[in-house]
């Protein structure tokens, strides 16, 4: 027969799962309420500080996407590699951008442009054919960066939009800042994936595949006899969108 003692310890021990599930909850809303719905659709190169700070960012994150954007970026997918922006904040605004001012490839290899009286350079060096001697010469950019970008684009097989810069390791604003000043992207240099006759052991070393990736893509190959448009790829359920349209500068049907 239980007592009254042992009626109340079932009870007690019944609150607790749901205490600690309130507990969870309320801190997930409290998570989520941290952030805001920006009141319009705006361009992030155009955002100031407070209207960072109004969106949910510490003065000292907001600080910081500053410093990154001050060159300009042209995607949410740039916006979403500065590695201080939460993810959750990206999910709230990323239906709320636009950027209208995609930057252009440069052709030239030294050029001014003359606005407002005022006569600026032209970014005059290509990211896919300088070498390191030209890179440690720029301001700020010592060895070690020099090292780590020059074995980010091997990777890659070539950078084909600046804003790619952010991923390499230990990328830092004010780094990255000098270097969108003074290079430009000529992505004709970089080196294609030739989805029909590349070995699995050279596609899983690219930087956007995982290894599963590589052998999905492999596989379906060897079972489709070949493919005829690299869109193809994307029947493999391990190939997302994301993974897709990084990888599609770079593949070709050869």
């Amino acid at each position: 027969m239980l007592t009254i003692e042992d009626v109340k310890r079932i009870n007690e021990q019944e609150l607790v799962p749901k205490k600690a599930s309130k507990q969870l909850n309320e801190r997930k809303q409290k998570s989520q309420s941290k952030y805001r719905l920006p009141p319009r659709k705006f361009d992030p190169n155009d955002y100031a500080v407070d209207e960072w700070i109004y969106l949910g960012l510490s003065k000292k994150q907001a600080a910081v996407v500053m410093n990154f954007i001050k060159s300009g970026i042209a995607s949410n997918e740039a916006l979403e590699k500065i590695y201080v922006f939460p993810k959750e904040l990206m999910s709230l605004i990323k239906d709320s951008t636009f950027y209208p001012k995609s930057p252009s490839t440069i052709n030239t290899t030294e050029d001014e442009v003359i606005s407002s009286g005022t006569i600026q350079l032209r970014p005059i060096l290509e990211l896919n054919s300088i070498d390191s001697v030209k890179l440690v010469s720029l301001r700020g950019i010592g060895p070690f960066y020099a090292s780590q970008i020059l074995k980010y684009r091997r990777k890659l097989g070539g950078y084909y939009q600046i804003e790619q810069l952010l991923e390499v390791w230990k990328m830092r604003p004010e780094t990255y800042a000098v270097l969108t000043e003074k290079l430009f992207v000529d992505s004709d240099k970089i080196e294609k994936i030739r989805l029909n006759t590349i070995t699995f052991e050279e596609l899983y070393k690219h930087p956007y595949l995982s290894y599963a990736q590589a052998n999905s893509i492999v596989k379906m190959r060897a079972q489709s006899n070949g493919f005829n448009r690299v869109s193809e790829i994307k029947k493999s359920k391990l190939i997302d969108s994301n993974t897709f349209d990084k990888l599609l500068p770079y593949l070709i049907i050869e």
